[in-house]
């Protein structure tokens, strides 16, 4: 494993500690960086299937995350949840974690 995923891996532990430690706005930075360096981050040899993967991985989790916004500002406006998504950063964080998620189960698993 190359040494950037290591440190995308310590800024998304390290960004985890932040959120729960400090809720206040901007502490989701840490979090954010570690998981776009980790998408960004290619493998030993990028190949066109990885790049496939990852790009299609990208579109997947868009779409469900922005299904998900839309569905709790409904539940919110309605007044079943009390938690509304409106922070862009938590949006993005939604967003890259799915991606990241989808992309290595597809890698890793041949879920194609």
């Amino acid at each position: 494993m190359k040494p950037i995923k290591y440190f995308a891996f310590l800024l998304i532990a390290a960004g985890i500690v932040t959120l729960i430690i400090d809720p206040t706005k901007g502490s989701e930075m840490l979090l954010l960086a570690g998981l776009v360096i980790l998408f960004v981050t290619n493998g030993k040899k990028p190949d066109e299937r990885s790049i496939s993967l990852k790009t299609s991985s990208a579109y997947i989790s868009l779409i469900i995350s922005y299904s998900i916004k839309l569905i709790s500002s409904n539940l919110y406006s309605h007044q079943i949840i009390r938690v509304q998504l409106t922070e862009i950063n938590h949006f993005l964080i939604l967003v890259f974690s799915m991606s990241v998620m989808i992309f290595y189960t597809r890698m890793y698993l041949n879920l194609d």
